[in-house]
């Protein structure tokens, strides 16, 4: 089974290369090509492919593009679920990320990274 696994996150940023470098480094996630299927393309999509899923589950769109063509991209709090939290933590301090450290809350725990533009991305454990 996967590390990480979401339905879909789509961010919209200011740098798209930095933003995928980011999502790379992190995560370990492969570029894919953007689904026929996913709504509005615009030419800086960039779809991405967590570790072991077939499908790409991650857009990253230029926000310049998005706001341009009247889209509705909103940056909301994205949200990745594992199974086993302490290593999901261990494997992105050991890639060179800066993740928080693990909290408790409503009887959930996560943790959270934040990205090259300040995006929040909260990490959960998947019961």
């Amino acid at each position: 089974m996967a590390l990480f696994w979401t339905d879909s996150i789509a961010v919209s940023c200011l740098n798209v290369a930095a933003e995928q470098q980011f999502w790379i480094e992190a995560f370990d996630c492969k570029p894919a090509k953007v689904p026929l299927n996913w709504e509005n393309p615009l030419p800086s999509d960039v779809a991405l492919k967590l570790p072991g899923h077939d499908e790409p589950t991650i857009l990253l769109s230029d926000r310049t593009e998005v706001e341009r063509a009247g889209f509705e991209r909103p940056n909301g709090r994205p949200i990745i679920f594992c199974s086993k939290l302490k290593k999901a933590h261990e494997h992105l301090l050991a890639r060179g990320s800066a993740p928080g450290p693990i909290q408790e809350s409503a009887g959930t725990q996560f943790f959270e990274i934040v990205d090259p533009e300040g995006t929040v991305t909260e990490i959960c454990k998947e019961p």
